[in-house]
């Protein structure tokens, strides 16, 4: 590990202990909001201003740029007065980023039995998931947004944990990259249920978002380290 990546990981992982203490003393405040997205900003300059070996880690911090528009809508946007819901175009910022992704993980790509069960480990999570928030969906327009976004979703999770089989990745790097894409995963599965499922929307469910952010930041911190990273081909 070099001293960049020392230096995210220090600076971020105990930054997100730093957020889960303000979300529990000062749930959905602006300040704690304006903190939130501070922090992907800098991670956003921290991945594009690395300087990088690789192609794969310039799409890398590609989706970077994605996420920070993304949590523009979904986290910034709830601390100004707008009567419009603005959430769409944080769904199409991340949709964005995980398609750069996809493209940086599906090399070698190639379906052996152990991809193939990891691919079922996701598409049950993904239909257990989908199946519990369709009856409190009624937009239909909304249903079909929920069902791409999560196929997309699950699928950049599945082939992310299959570079481990793939031997295009360094193992160092394919287990950086499965973990930091789970992280994703489950915050998304995460943030879906504290929208859409009415037990967890009608009552302030700390736990739940301590589970999302411990995902979220780690998740794409990870990711800053593996832009970072001069070993990450096989």
């Amino acid at each position: 590990m070099n001293n960049t990546q020392r230096i995210l990981m220090a600076i971020y992982f105990p930054i997100t202990i730093l957020i889960l203490i303000f979300d529990n003393i000062y749930p959905k405040e602006n300040m704690v909001l304006y903190l939130k997205y501070v922090i992907m900003i800098t991670l956003f300059l921290s991945a594009i201003t690395i300087k990088k070996k690789f192609l794969e880690q310039k799409l890398m911090a590609l989706s970077f740029f994605f996420l920070v528009i993304a949590d523009f809508f979904l986290v910034f946007a709830y601390t100004m007065q707008i009567n419009i819901d603005l959430s769409l175009f944080g769904v199409l910022g991340f949709l964005c980023a995980y398609l750069c992704l996809i493209v940086v993980y599906q090399k070698n790509f190639k379906l052996r039995k152990a991809e193939i069960l990891i691919a079922i480990l996701f598409v049950t999570i993904f239909i257990a998931v989908f199946c519990i928030l369709m009856p409190y969906i009624n937009n239909l327009v909304m249903k079909a947004g929920i069902l791409i976004f999560g196929a997309v979703l699950s699928y950049m999770a599945w082939t992310s944990v299959c570079t481990i089989f793939r031997n295009y990745f360094t193992k160092k790097a394919s287990c950086i990259i499965a973990v930091s894409s789970s992280l994703m995963f489950i915050c998304d599965v995460g943030v879906a249920f504290s929208v859409f499922y009415p037990p967890f929307v009608m009552q302030q469910t700390t736990w739940l978002t301590n589970i999302i952010w411990i995902a979220y930041i780690p998740g794409w911190t990870l990711l800053a380290v593996l832009i970072c990273e001069k070993d990450l081909l096989y």
